[in-house]
């Protein structure tokens, strides 16, 4: 399916992560681009909360859960509009030249970013060819089967488990977009990462970049150019893993940053009260948590020296009035709890599953991080030098110095996830993003794009002031303003096609690597795809399948609808699985009595080719994988050495 058969599916895609929380942020008062992000976050936290209420009360996963969520809250807001919004302040209002120039951005961003990922992934119902692909697709056909996108009720791949919490809202949102289109899993699926990477992400940087610059449109263009100038963040997490949840949830951290900069009071333009906002940040983190934990985690590590500047702000402020000791002890004593907070969700909240090891030297990790080519990128230099500029701005325009530390911050998690000693110190630093340099290095245009705009910003002022020191001093105030407008204009083509080149390209070229696919693709090819919808009409619904799910035949649940005994690689299985899947080619009664107990009446083998080569997990499934000399299983279709059997030799319990 190409591209332009998709758009109905992006198009909902879209609507879907706005719609849902639109009712909310209009009630509220929110207006412009910060209507904008605020519909964003709030959608995903109305699917995020909707999915774990529906289940309780018997409610099957749908679009009128999340509104059922959205639309009590926003007359909630609207109730308490006056306790929510300030008074009209002088000055460029939301919805006019404001809101324009900042759709204009949005759309300069999401098109840059489409530019590389839309022909990197080439058919919108071409699966990535990794690892985690073969979890998420599969999740979304659970949720649309089971009506229940419940993070605390995703037990697909860990059947007879009681249920842990696993972050949904990816999934329940694909599903949405399968119901309101039609269409497949693979199909929706990929529209949504590419409304994540070319729509929310833009919009969720120009939200950070109105709290911190203003209105100046210069400012918002430049902050829509820089979004796509990163590879690190949306291109790379688009092909790593895959890791769809953490794609969205990354993606929120600048809205619930902005946020946290206007409750601060550390913006430039508010038009909420503080009480409003501190509330729509809690709202607003909730769901970004939901999405994926450790984007709370990330939003703790860069938000800890705005919390610091804001505290040393408030402290010297009020040291010039009197009986000014009960604020300052008490925005002290906030930081201390602020912190105190952080320091024991960090401690608590852990996982086991952190054995990434460091690639490459600390230091060497600390300038590939500075350098905008983080990990095995090529260096982004034209990034690197306007965020570099930005960051010497800030040390002496100290309003915006707590975004440098914060860079700095995510520069250093990075160093340690890809170059620090193992151990328990880098455990504790950056376990709770599996000490992945990937997860970490997604962080950095966070930061790094608002500092680029500082940079840019700084280089055409100098250039604008350059070229009126050179042309003549008695131009009229309209040609001034032109020739100011053509150094912004040519500076601003300069930066989008410097920094679209070197690791944008590199990473382009990357992700197309995982979404190729061929005879000889890793996870599914051609042949694969072509002989699941064969498996499809021979199979009757309701029917479980048996395969090794390392060759890619356990998506034939994602593409039929028709269960697989194995849905990912991961999981936790009975022994009764096991028992099948070591034994069920040589007829052991064991396996012949899990297969009866499974209901499991057909096994799809692709054979041997997996999606990581060789690896010695996939030995598990013997009894599934390459059985043609199995006489317990006959073969009922087959093509190009893939063969769907039929269980037929085992005896009657």
């Amino acid at each position: 399916m190409s591209w332009f058969e998709a758009i109905p599916a992006l198009t909902v895609a879209v609507l879907t992560v706005v719609l849902i929380g639109a009712p909310f942020a209009w009630a509220v008062g929110a207006r412009g681009i910060t209507f904008l992000g605020l519909s964003v976050a709030s959608s995903v936290s109305a699917v995020a909360l909707s999915s774990v209420v529906a289940p309780l009360v018997g409610m099957p996963w749908n679009l009128l859960a999340p509104f059922l969520v959205s639309l009590p809250l926003a007359a909630i807001g609207f109730a308490l509009r006056r306790f929510f919004v300030l008074p009209p302040l002088p000055g460029p209002r939301e919805w006019g030249s404001v809101f324009g120039w900042s759709l204009a951005a949005v759309a300069l961003g999401g098109t840059l970013v489409a530019f590389s990922v839309l022909p990197a992934i080439v058919q919108a119902d071409t699966p990535s060819q990794t690892y985690d692909a073969i979890f998420h697709l599969n999740a979304v056909q659970w949720v649309l089967d089971t009506g229940d996108a419940s993070p605390i009720n995703m037990t697909m791949s860990t059947p007879g488990s009681s249920g842990s919490f696993y972050p949904t809202p990816w999934h329940a949102i694909v599903a949405l977009v399968v119901q309101l289109t039609g269409a497949g899993v693979v199909v929706a699926t990929n529209a949504v990462a590419v409304a994540t990477a070319a729509f929310v992400w833009p919009v969720a940087c120009i939200f950070l970049a109105r709290a911190l610059f203003g209105p100046g449109h210069l400012a918002l263009v430049l902050t829509g150019a820089m979004s796509a100038a990163f590879a690190s963040f949306p291109i790379v997490l688009l092909g790593f893993g895959v890791l769809y949840p953490n794609l969205l949830a990354v993606a929120l951290v600048p809205i619930a940053l902005g946020l946290l900069v206007m409750a601060l009071r550390q913006d430039s333009a508010a038009t909420l009260k503080p009480v409003a906002l501190w509330l729509l940040t809690a709202w607003v983190v909730l769901g970004m948590s939901i999405a994926h934990p450790n984007a709370l985690f990330s939003l703790f590590a860069l938000s800890a020296p705005l919390l610091v500047q804001a505290c040393v702000v408030f402290v010297r402020r009020r040291r010039r009035e009197p009986r000014s000791g009960g604020p300052i002890a008490a925005a002290v004593v906030a930081l201390a709890a602020a912190f105190a907070l952080e320091a024991f969700l960090w401690t608590r909240v852990a996982t086991s599953d952190n054995a990434w090891l460091p690639d490459r030297p600390f230091l060497v990790s600390i300038a590939e991080a500075a350098l905008a080519g983080p990990g095995n990128l090529t260096l982004g230099f034209a990034a690197s030098i306007v965020v570099l500029t930005g960051v010497v701005i800030t040390l002496f325009r100290r309003r915006l110095l707590w975004l440098s530390a914060s860079w700095a911050v995510a520069v250093l998690l990075f160093a340690v996830a890809n170059g620090g000693p193992e151990g328990a110190l880098r455990d504790a630093i950056t376990g709770l993003w599996y000490n992945d340099s990937f997860r970490l290095a997604a962080l950095l245009p966070i930061v790094a794009v608002p500092l680029a705009v500082q940079g840019l910003l700084a280089i055409i002022r100098f250039a604008q002031r350059g070229a009126d020191r050179i042309l003549p001093g008695s131009r009229t105030p309209a040609a001034t303003r032109g020739v100011s407008a053509a150094v912004a204009v040519a500076l601003v083509a300069i930066a989008v096609a410097g920094t679209q080149l070197g690791n944008i390209q590199a990473a382009r070229s990357n992700l197309a690597a995982t979404y190729r696919m061929s005879d000889t693709s890793p996870l599914l090819g051609t042949a694969e795809r072509d002989f699941l919808a064969e498996v499809g009409r021979i199979v009757p619904e309701g029917g479980v399948i048996a395969g090794n799910p390392w060759n890619g035949s356990s998506l034939v649940y994602a593409y039929t609808g028709r269960a697989a005994l194995f849905p990912h690689v991961g999981g936790s299985y009975p022994q009764s699985y096991r028992d099948l899947a070591e034994g069920l080619a040589q007829g052991t009664p064991a396996a012949c009595a899990a297969a009866a107990a499974l209901g499991v009446d057909y096994v799809l083998d692709f054979g041997d080719r997996y999606v990581f080569a060789e690896d010695e997990r996939a030995d598990q499934y013997g009894g599934i994988t390459a059985v043609e000399d199995s006489s317990v299983l006959t073969v009922v279709a087959e093509d190009a050495g893939l063969k769907l059997y039929e269980v037929t030799g085992c005896a009657a319990p």
